[in-house]
């Protein structure tokens, strides 16, 4: 039985549509694209409520990180996020995702979340692909 569960896991990794790379993890950066990807495509209500389930299960310290983190992106186009409003946040959230990318470049959210930036903090990197798994599994359950 553990080993049939194992291999059920192993192949829902492979199976990843968040892993782009097919190297078994879902790196931040394609958590972002993931994200990125489902906000476009997402209705404004589902979208809303996704990201209103994933900010409610964060303390402030980790809503004001990824405020920050979205702020210091110079790619991105909110310049002020406040953090311990649940409207701003989603819309600053939001805004960065949907924002187009630079011609050959990242999309602001990616750069937002990319190395070297927001993602040196562990709370940050963690939240990303918590998000992304939300949101895949949100999808998984209106199949």
């Amino acid at each position: 039985m553990f080993f049939q569960q194992n291999d059920r896991h192993e192949q829902m990794a492979r199976l990843d549509p968040r892993d782009t790379n097919g190297d078994g993890v879902v790196s931040p950066q394609e958590a972002a694209a993931y994200i990125k990807d489902y906000l476009d495509n997402a209705s404004p209500e589902e979208r809303s409520q996704i990201m209103r389930d994933y900010f409610g299960q964060m303390n402030p310290e980790q809503r004001q990180q990824i405020g920050d983190a979205i702020v210091r992106s110079p790619a991105n186009p909110v310049q002020n996020v406040r953090y311990d409003d649940d409207n701003d946040l989603i819309d600053a959230y939001t805004r960065t995702a949907q924002a187009p990318a630079q011609p050959g470049g990242p999309s602001p959210l990616e750069a937002a979340f990319g190395q070297g930036g927001a993602l040196s903090n562990p709370m940050v990197k963690a939240g990303l692909v918590g998000l992304a798994g939300m949101i895949g599994s949100a999808m998984l359950r209106r199949r």
